[in-house]
């Protein structure tokens, strides 16, 4: 898993942290990558997960986590985000962008859309949020997202009235994404 030192990150806060560019290119040239087991059980390093927020037409991509799929914790959550872990594929001059595109893709099958750092993501109320920071995007694709793995999530376009219907059901980050699109506008 792709990591940095914990101590590099911004104090641990209940709500999306600005991102300065400087400390984005930080991440993409100071990160390493350890194995899996000594990344998800030591507090001493969080790793770093990409964590798109896609629009399209004006809506927003709002999927929910079914059973079939990924951890218990978060089955029948909904969630905001496209995004996971930084593989050593996804190595080379911009590992947190190309992880970025390759999720975007094996998702929700997006090749043509527009990204911009808007924020990060650190929590500590968990032992899984203490080894994880997300890299928070907002993504303008081109062309209309779709759920590729549909026996592990459901999705559809959806407006701002929608998210606040379901957020009471919104897994923990997309929460703090749901929060910072409210205070933007």
């Amino acid at each position: 898993m792709y990591v940095l030192p914990a101590r590099a990150f911004p104090k641990a806060q209940d709500r999306l942290l600005p991102l300065e560019a400087p400390f984005l290119r930080y991440l993409e040239r100071e990160g390493f990558f350890l194995p899996r087991l000594e990344a998800e059980e030591n507090p001493a390093y969080r790793q770093v997960i990409p964590y798109a927020l896609v629009r399209y037409a004006g809506q927003y991509l709002l999927m929910r986590r079914k059973r079939a799929g990924g951890e218990a914790r978060l089955f029948d959550r909904f969630t905001l985000g496209v995004g996971g872990h930084i593989n050593p594929e996804d190595a080379g001059e911009n590992p947190v962008e190309t992880a970025l595109g390759r999720e975007l893709y094996e998702e929700v099958g997006l090749q043509r859309y527009t990204a911009r750092a808007v924020g990060l993501i650190v929590l500590d109320d968990t032992p899984v949020s203490r080894v994880h920071a997300g890299v928070v995007f907002v993504v303008e694709a081109e062309e209309e997202p779709a759920v590729v793995e549909r026996d592990k999530l459901e999705g559809r376009l959806c407006g701002l009235e929608e998210i606040w219907a379901v957020y009471e059901g919104l897994e923990d980050w997309s929460k703090r994404v749901a929060d910072w699109l409210r205070d933007v506008g």
